[in-house]
This record gives structure tokens, sequence and C-alpha cells, in this order.
């Protein structure tokens, strides 16, 4: 699994920022530290969309047939994921921040192993996306902030 971009800060996890939340997919692969609500104080709105990039590689499963090294587990295809997660901060009408993070994920198969699926690839990259994204916005905090009290520029 590569997740771009490359961020290891620790987050404060009681760190939080409220405003209106627009997604159509699954709450639990919203960054965390987003507090919906209806009506924002702030006027704040968090407008997230994640994309995903399926892409199968059967071509080695025919030479598979042939090849003595596949009994000794040699791969014979697999799948790969690449997850694309962009989170827009909207005030008013315009977008004050913008976050984005990439999740590639690849997954060998041998006669021995499927490995995982496409499923389970999507959920570790929608989450591993949401993990970036949160730390994105723990650094920007302080923007965040001045932001949510009308006092960004």
């Amino acid at each position: 699994m590569t997740v771009t971009p490359t961020i290891e800060a620790p987050i404060d996890s009681t760190y939080t920022i409220k405003g209106k939340v627009i997604y159509e997919g699954k709450r639990e692969y919203l960054p965390r530290i987003i507090v919906e609500v209806s009506e924002p104080d702030s006027g704040m709105t968090f407008q997230y969309s994640a994309q995903e990039i399926q892409k199968r590689d059967d071509g080695l499963e025919v030479l598979a047939l042939f090849n003595p090294l596949t009994l000794v587990g040699f791969p014979t295809g697999g799948i790969s994921s690449a997850i694309i997660g962009k989170l827009d901060v909207l005030q008013g009408n315009g977008v004050i921040k913008s976050y984005s993070s990439r999740c590639d994920l690849k997954v060998t198969r041998t006669i021995f192993t499927d490995g995982e699926s496409f499923s389970e690839l999507r959920r570790k990259g929608l989450i591993a996306v949401r993990d970036n994204i949160e730390t994105q916005m723990y650094q920007d905090r302080e923007f965040l902030v001045k932001a949510s009290r009308g006092e960004a520029k």
C-alpha cells in the first residue's frame, strides 16, 4: 500500500471542526475530525468525494499452466486498486482550502492464495485516504479554526 502525500505526524484525536457535510458515501470514510451539523455557525461546508480505479492482471494465468515455478508460488495474476479522495472546504460560495490523497494497493495471486478482493482493497484504501486527509487537516488546524471564525483569507 502506498499513500500520497506522505505524512507521518500524530494527531490529537480530540480536535474537531464543525460544518455541513456533502458526501454520498458511508460516513465512516469521512475524516473523523469533521463533526457534521445541519446548520453550521461558521458557515463552513465540507464537500468530500472519492473515486476508485480497479485493474485486474490475468495475463499470467495462461502462462502459469506451462510454468513449473507456479508450483512453488510464482504469481499467476493479481489485482490493483487506486483510491483518490478529495475534500474541499467551502465558505460561502467559494473553496477556501482543498485536501487530496491517493492510495495505491496491489495484490498478487498464486495457486495457493487468491489474496484480497476488490471490496477489501477498496475499504483499506478508503480508510487510508481518510486518515491521510485527516492528518493534513490537523496540520492546518490553525487555519481551519480561523476560517470557522471568519478570520481566514
